[in-house]
């Protein structure tokens, strides 16, 4: 038994926040650090240049310390022991932070072998948070390969002074030129535009012309049915497209515009006319949102996917790829497409990439997004509950992981209702981490798992010195609703072996508890890095 004077420790705060101050940043969305003394957070040699504030931005910037000794590989260190390793863990688990013990549930597992080392509540359904959303990417490179590539097209219309922009899932786009080594802005609009006037001058059409607007790809609700109006209203969830701007993703307390395609067809607009080609009805950039596409139909609405020809080569040529079902689904500018001839197109980053960013920034829009493409090329809907089932058939089918009794409200883990086992997630972190699913390993490698204090929704998060064994090292998906937060990912022992974690606590308290309990579960997973077990 733990004494009363243990636990005060251990409820006492560790951030140096008033707590009007600690209700204000939560209120506007901002990162609750402690201002600690610059001694205590010193890691470089001591002396006036290692405590001496920084003057210069360049100065503040953070400096990677060399390696104490090299890394190896992870198998080479040895399994560590169950008991050790819980009995390492029992401190940090001992915190009145992470709510009544029922409510907690952990497990830790070898990730080569798929031991458990330590678990508590592991078989016991909670609320996940956005950990679900490692369950959507399971199923969603099971749906599409890793390679695939989102196309934005421009097809003519009706008539000859008419053109179409057609969705084909890019939600992140650049308004101006692309960036082929970004993610976000990958593909750009401007880009689109130039093409469509390069197109429309050698076809003798100088325009003026009307622009449409094709958004049959995968078409369904911008918001689900189960979300509530706040989250999309303040910017927590993004309104989920086929067709968006990069800069139109939703941000806390930014939220996305209520028509992103639109926004895209605007752009489109503004581009063709900076690209010399006149645009009926705009009136200039000033004037923008008093212009709006005309939803129309093409045939290339329906096309399927595209994915990557198997022969480069024949790509750069021009051959038709293959949609999904086998159909002929794209050819290069200037081809047909059933009747509708392509005038420009553009190719998003690869699935690998994109889902990868979604992950780690958790964007829910995006995660649904991409679940509902995966859920229709395997031959589903778009609705919530097909495209729900369709993981759960996924991660059954294609994992072997048992979901029996288990809810699942989304894809993202912003509904009310999803109750899963912090198991269930650990057994796909080991699928992915032993290399028998190589697809979801190189998502999650590809940043999909965010770094302990440097990237996506770790960025602020091991911030404290007990945290240190941690940064760098540990990667990990967050979960964070009203009265949860969760974390899941891997982590590097002292030994040298690589670990799995999945730590869930669903009934925390409020305000101050909520960062509290969030560097609870960072100290437990501190003490796996520290742990020579």
């Amino acid at each position: 038994m733990v004494s009363d004077s243990v636990h005060c420790t251990h409820r006492r705060l560790r951030y140096a926040v008033a707590p009007a101050l600690l209700a204000a940043l939560l209120a506007a969305g901002s990162p609750a650090v402690a201002a600690v003394d610059d001694e205590a957070v010193t890691t470089g040699p001591a002396g006036p240049a290692a405590t001496a504030r920084p003057q210069t931005q360049a100065e503040a910037r953070p400096r990677l310390m060399p390696l104490d000794r090299p890394l190896g590989a992870v198998a080479d260190g040895p399994v560590p022991d169950p008991d050790t390793v819980s009995r390492a863990l029992s401190d940090e688990l001992e915190t009145d932070w992470l709510g009544p013990e029922d409510r907690r549930a952990i497990t830790v597992r070898d990730a080569l072998t798929g031991q458990v080392l330590t678990e508590s509540n592991a078989g016991r359904p909670v609320t996940p948070a956005s950990t679900t959303k490692i369950l959507s990417a399971a199923a969603i490179v099971t749906g599409l390969p890793v390679q695939q590539t989102f196309t934005t097209r421009v097809v003519t219309g009706a008539a000859a002074d008419e053109v179409v922009l057609v969705a084909g899932g890019d939600m992140l786009l650049a308004r101006g030129a692309g960036d082929p080594g970004a993610v976000a802005g990958h593909a750009g609009v401007a880009d689109l535009a130039a093409q469509t006037a390069d197109a429309l001058e050698a076809g003798g059409v100088p325009g003026p012309v009307s622009v449409g607007l094709d958004l049959q790809h995968v078409a369904g609700p911008h918001q689900l049915d189960t979300w509530s109006d706040f989250w999309v209203s303040e910017g927590y969830a993004g309104r989920i497209v086929q067709l968006g701007l990069a800069e139109d993703l939703a941000l806390p307390f930014y939220p996305s515009p209520t028509d992103p395609e639109q926004e895209v067809a605007r752009a489109f607009a503004a581009a063709l006319e900076d690209a010399g080609v006149e645009v009926v009805g705009w009136e200039g950039e000033d004037e923008a949102q008093d212009w709006t596409a005309e939803l129309v139909e093409t045939p290339a609405g329906t096309v399927g996917l595209t994915r990557p020809a198997a022969d480069p080569a024949a790509q750069e040529r021009g051959t038709v790829t293959q949609a999904p079902d086998g159909a002929p689904a794209t050819e290069e500018p200037g081809g047909e497409i059933a009747g509708a001839e392509v005038l420009a197109q553009v190719e998003s980053a690869a699935l690998r990439d994109v889902l990868a960013l979604a992950l780690a920034a958790s964007d829910n829009a995006m995660v649904e997004q991409l679940a509902r493409q995966a859920a229709v090329t395997d031959g589903g809907s778009a609705d919530r509950e097909a495209v729900t089932a369709w993981i759960r058939r996924s991660v059954e089918e294609d994992y072997g992981v048992d979901l029996t009794g288990l809810e699942l409200a989304d894809a993202s883990g912003l509904s009310d209702g999803t109750l899963l086992t912090v198991d269930v997630v650990a057994d796909l972190l080991v699928a992915a981490a032993d290399g028998s699913r190589p697809d979801l390993q190189t998502v999650l490698a590809a940043g999909g798992l965010p770094i302990a204090g440097y990237t996506g929704t770790l960025s602020s998060r091991f911030h404290l010195p007990v945290h240190e064994a941690g940064v760098g090292n540990a990667r990990a998906k967050t979960g964070s609703l009203p009265g949860v937060t969760s974390l899941a990912g891997t982590v590097v022992s002292a030994d040298g072996r690589l670990l799995v974690y999945s730590l869930t606590a669903d009934d925390i308290g409020e305000d101050a508890a909520v960062l509290e309990a969030r560097s609870s579960l960072d100290e437990v997973v501190a003490q796996l890095a520290r742990c020579g077990c």
